[in-house]
């Protein structure tokens, strides 16, 4: 593998995201390539510093489905009617006045 290409993965490689077969060519690229493992391990540790430092709070009971329903409704509202047979676009009539 090219830095290029580890560098544009190396996302999806800390989350295993990857096949078996990519992740087996990163590891290796990253066992051969100094500057790709220490972009690697920064941002690993990057991560797991925003981890620690953002505590991960549960909504409050009731939340997410008072939250859907306001969705459901604010996508009721803008609900287009469908256009059926025979029913045409009304245009604005322009008058120009002399």
């Amino acid at each position: 593998m090219q830095c290029e290409e580890v560098q544009g993965l190396l996302d999806l490689h800390l989350d295993n995201e990857l096949t078996e077969e990519i992740q087996r060519k990163m590891e290796r690229h990253l066992l051969r390539c100094p500057a790709c493992a220490y972009e690697a391990r920064t941002l690993e540790q990057t991560r797991q510093m925003l981890r620690e430092a953002v505590s991960v709070e549960e909504p409050a009971p009731g939340f997410r489905e008072r939250a859907a329903a306001r969705l459901l409704d604010a996508a009721a509202v803008r609900r287009p009617e469908p256009m059926g047979m025979g029913r045409q676009w009304k245009l604005p009539l322009i008058v120009e006045s002399e």
